[in-house]
């Protein structure tokens, strides 16, 4: 937050490639670290918690939860205050737009036959289960939007180099 930094930083001989993506892979690897630590809190938990009444747990279970709803959505969440943070040179403005961005992919809505419930949204970056507390079968098209985040997390990115180059020049 040093006055003259950005302008430092356009003067030294990082690639925009490398800037914008090393950013984006900092704060991912910032963020994979603390959910990495809550993964194992939680794993451990469920281990002493349900330990004699028969659930099997297994940390691979949690793993690849994680790897499908999880890391999609804080690549995302990354990738977006990326770009705030490049467009206005500061990274404060992106805070109340994560935070629209979070009520956006937790509100409810209707379906067609007019039932209040939580279904999909485009480029949510919260997953909801809708079943039953034993029922975690995915919602629908749950997987789409994950790897439609990814693609849009590409395309950020891109967005985010090329609007390096152009303020480099």
């Amino acid at each position: 937050m040093r006055k003259n930094t950005y302008e430092l930083l356009h003067t030294k001989p990082v690639s925009a490639t490398q800037y914008v993506v090393g950013k984006v892979a900092a704060g991912f690897l910032i963020s994979l670290i603390i959910l990495a630590i809550l993964n194992l809190v939680f794993w451990a938990a469920c281990m002493i918690c349900t330990s004699g009444n028969g659930f099997e747990i297994r940390l691979t279970d949690f793993l690849l939860a994680t790897c499908q709803y999880i890391l999609p959505n804080m690549l995302m969440i990354v990738c977006v205050y990326t770009i705030v943070a490049l467009l206005f040179k500061n990274p404060l403005p992106a805070v109340p737009l994560l935070f629209l961005y979070m009520i956006y992919s937790n509100m409810g809505s209707r379906n067609a036959e007019g039932v209040y419930g939580y279904y999909g949204r485009p480029l949510a970056i919260m997953v909801r289960f809708p079943g039953m507390f034993f029922d975690v079968t995915p919602p629908p098209l749950a997987t789409v939007n994950q790897i439609c985040l990814l693609i849009a997390s590409a395309g950020i990115v891109l967005i985010g180099i090329q609007l390096w180059r152009r303020r480099r020049i």
